[in-house]
């Protein structure tokens, strides 16, 4: 009867340390991926403000709340560089257009306008 429960805690403690092992590299895999995913937020950003840069509209708006990853999550404007500042990091990218703004960030709940502008596009709250 020992040596079975002995054989049991073995198992058992084997078991945790194989578990243990494995766990370390799967948290590292959902880390790399989750930081690639939120750099990809702030290139696609970038690529919107782009687009409309070189599109004929004049004027378009959407809620932050659309494109930010969590409510944790703001986006500040400088020039040709735009910053998604999360949880885990801040992640920039560059547009070819200039970017125009106060400098206060943009946060979950806002919604933004841009606009061009003197060769620019101006970003400005508008709730």
């Amino acid at each position: 009867m020992m040596e079975f429960v002995l054989s049991r805690v073995t198992v058992s403690i084997c078991g945790l340390m194989l578990l243990a092992a494995v766990i370390v590299p799967v948290m590292g895999i959902y880390e790399s991926k989750t930081e690639r995913m939120e750099s990809d937020v702030s290139d696609n950003i970038a690529k919107v403000i782009d687009s409309f840069y070189y599109s004929e509209m004049n004027e378009f708006t959407v809620a932050m709340s659309d494109i930010l990853p969590s409510s944790s999550s703001y986006l500040e404007f400088d020039g040709h560089i735009i910053t998604l500042t999360t949880e885990r990091g801040e992640y920039r990218s560059g547009t070819n257009a200039t970017v125009i703004s106060d400098g206060s960030p943009f946060i979950y709940g806002d919604i933004l306008r841009l606009s061009k502008k003197d060769g620019g596009v101006v970003a400005e709250k508008l709730a």
